[in-house]
């Protein structure tokens, strides 16, 4: 059976988030978060504008130090020298002067994989997201969508412990953004990688999620958790899945 299809709760523990506190100096934005995400689970994370999401990614990453608590990964206290955490950020981030195929090797250069490995594992991320054809172009000799599909694949290409995702279709217009999800599902399903995806977008949220958390105002806690159990490929028009869309909007608007 598909691992994406069994119930998170039945999937062993992955990622374990522990009383994770960020201060700058007075000002307390998280404050004693405490979470777990599941092997292979694809969760959501929304909240109301300014609350910290950027932050709370941030720290999930191991880009900024907390001021307590820590996330721990199959047990063990979150290291980027021996854990994969993948980070696809809002704005393209493909590097100009590489083709589309040494950026997605880009991440697996870095950790100093063997050679022979990274190009299996390329051609295999390719040929999953579509871009064979175009592996020899540069960023700026392809569409919008296959830059943002050569930042995904790249995040994927190192089978990652945690891929974490900051609004990473947020830029592009909704008939596209659709596009991408879809594909962004199937890569997971595929893959069976751990997913953190951070949205504004609450029907964005809905759509790809198997469970969303709702943050509060800052300080910022989890203020509700919110189990989307909808086959896939979701329906927009599906009543389940509106009252789930308006569900998470309510808990946002009455924060």
């Amino acid at each position: 059976m598909d691992s994406a299809a069994i119930n998170p709760e039945d999937r062993p523990t992955k990622i374990d988030v522990k009383s994770l506190t960020k201060r700058f100096g007075d000002l307390l934005v998280l404050n004693d978060i405490s979470f777990n995400v599941a092997q292979g689970e694809f969760l959501a994370i929304v909240g109301p504008t300014g609350c910290g999401k950027t932050t709370f990614l941030n720290c999930l990453s191991k880009l900024m130090p907390t001021s307590a608590g820590d996330i721990f990964v199959d047990g063990e206290v979150a290291d980027p020298k021996k854990h994969n955490i993948s980070f696809v950020f809002q704005e393209p981030t493909c590097l100009p002067w590489r083709t589309v195929r040494r950026n997605v090797a880009y991440g697996m250069e870095i950790k100093r994989y063997p050679k022979e490995k990274i190009n299996q594992r390329v051609d295999y991320m390719l040929d999953l997201v579509g871009l064979t054809d175009t592996q020899d172009l540069y960023p700026n000799q392809v569409s919008a969508s296959m830059v943002q599909r050569i930042t995904v694949a790249r995040a994927f290409a190192m089978d990652p412990d945690l891929l974490l995702m900051d609004e990473p279709y947020g830029q592009l217009d909704i008939k596209l953004r659709y596009y991408l999800e879809d594909e962004l599902i199937k890569l997971w399903q595929t893959l069976k990688s751990t997913v953190i995806f951070v949205t504004h977008n609450i029907e964005e949220a809905v759509y790809v999620a198997e469970r969303v958390l709702v943050l509060s105002n800052k300080p910022t806690k989890i203020k509700a958790e919110v189990k989307v159990d909808l086959p896939r490929p979701r329906k927009l028009i599906d009543p389940e899945f509106v009252a789930l869309r308006k569900q998470v909007t309510d808990l946002i608007q009455w924060w």
